[in-house]
């Protein structure tokens, strides 16, 4: 009998074994074409979708040679039908499963909006949700997978670890997932999508690709960008950043301040009464002096009070400038304050969405931004 329980034993986990032993789907990579970057435009003769594709072909990779990339252009009425097209210019099979950039093209964007373009990256089964939506400031959008890549040769690989290590550096940008994307445009709130733009520059007779703030839509259409300044604004007003530096001008002259930004908190909320909305940012940075263009003792306290003074009245002037910019002329929810209050008073809620535009634009914002410098870089 022990023999038999020891017989069926060996067979199971031989059993178990077997389809243990391998990848079922295994495929190398010298059969596939791996996509990094898909650019998006419209042809206007024919009103096709024209994609410009950026992969990688690891056949030609060696030590000596390594990973560069190619571009062709297909067509389509829709997206997977352009993209099934590329089996015309290609014998290996296609590979989205790496694609790291899709860049959009701000005409498409601005007159059509982006929600059919990222249907079919959503639903497919090959897809990653870290893929990273872009918008192209250039005439097109294919202008930018055709620019020179700095640190790597695959510009869509570039332009992904700009934008990721950006966001937390310079704050000059923002990273959203696609994934993240489609939570906002088909959510129930009337908070404003935000993506990161992207525009050319000439740099040693080379174009390179440069991040260049945020796109801001309303629903799915783009409204407008905001610069790299307005974008480190506005990621501070919503609580995203805690790093950045901050360049201060003292009494209008030449003499400026360099702070460096090492924690900020950032609180919202509101108030409602008599059908008037009023919002409330309260905000606390922790800085540290990182540079000094001119001669002062930073030993005394007046010094300090000064540089806070200062740094306080810029960051002020400038989320006003942010928050009527929202209001008037892109007449967007870029902070959020649909979803605070949705959350906080569902029924509130849906009493203002029905006119919510009006209450963007006529709601009172009181700011509240206390700077703590914690360190003046003082030497010996």
């Amino acid at each position: 009998m022990n023999v038999i329980k020891k017989l069926i034993s060996i067979m199971l986990i031989i059993g178990i074994c077997i389809p243990l032993s391998g990848c079922w789907n295994y495929r190398g990579l010298n059969t596939l074409s791996v996509f990094t970057g898909i650019a998006i435009d419209r042809n206007e003769e024919n009103n096709n979708y024209q994609l410009t594709i950026e992969f990688i072909d690891f056949s030609e990779t060696s030590k000596k040679e390594p990973s560069k990339s190619q571009l062709i252009e297909v067509e389509g009425k829709t997206i997977f039908e352009a993209i099934r097209n590329a089996k015309r210019k290609l014998a290996k099979k296609l590979y989205m499963g790496d694609l790291k950039v899709v860049i959009i093209s701000n005409q498409i964007a601005r007159e059509e909006g982006i929600n059919s373009i990222l249907d079919f990256f959503t639903r497919d089964a090959e897809m990653r949700e870290t893929v990273i939506p872009v918008l192209s400031q250039e005439k097109t959008a294919k202008e930018v997978l055709m620019a020179n890549g700095v640190d790597n040769k695959i510009v869509s690989e570039d332009l992904e670890r700009i934008i990721k290590s950006g966001w937390k550096t310079t704050a000059s940008s923002k990273n959203v997932n696609i994934c993240k994307i489609f939570n906002v445009l088909h959510g129930k709130d009337e908070i404003s999508l935000v993506l990161p733009a992207v525009h050319c520059k000439n740099n040693k007779e080379k174009k390179i690709v440069e991040l260049n703030g945020t796109a801001i839509f309303k629903g799915d259409k783009l409204k407008g960008y905001l610069s790299p300044e307005e974008t480190y604004t506005y990621l501070l007003a919503t609580n995203e950043i805690n790093r950045g530096i901050i360049t201060v001008p003292l009494n209008d002259s030449q003499d400026k301040i360099v702070l460096e930004l090492e924690k900020n908190k950032t609180k919202m909320s509101y108030s409602y009464n008599e059908n008037r909305l009023k919002i409330f940012l309260d905000m606390s940075s922790v800085v540290k002096v990182s540079e000094v263009n001119f001669d002062i003792d930073l030993s005394k306290r007046e010094t300090i009070e000064e540089f806070r003074s200062a740094a306080k009245l810029q960051s002020l002037q400038r989320l006003e400038s942010l928050i009527n910019k929202g209001k008037k002329e892109l007449n967007c929810d870029i902070l959020g304050v649909g979803t605070m209050i949705h959350k906080n008073d569902p029924e509130l809620w849906y009493k203002l969405r029905e006119d919510w535009d009006y209450y963007i634009q006529t709601m009172e914002v009181e700011i509240r931004h206390d700077f703590v410098i914690t360190n003046t870089g003082l030497t010996k």
